[in-house]
């Protein structure tokens, strides 16, 4: 098992998977959204390739309108 922390809330996994996956998994839709693990930007074409570790922090962030 794997626990990781999205957006500051544990989220324990069966097995290690990608940050693909991690979105999949928790229903987030990728359209419009920006994500960071240990405080470092992925690229969208990365995420298919990160593979999550133990206790990583990832922050999800949704584009939104407004001003």
């Amino acid at each position: 098992m794997i626990t990781v922390n999205v957006n500051n809330t544990a989220h324990t996994f069966n097995s290690p998977s990608s940050l693909q996956d991690l979105l999949m998994q928790l229903a987030i839709s990728e359209k419009g959204i920006a994500v960071a693990v240990n405080n470092q930007i992925i690229s969208k074409s990365d995420w298919d390739r990160h593979e999550l570790a133990e206790g990583e922090n990832i922050l999800i962030i949704r584009a939104t309108q407004g001003g």
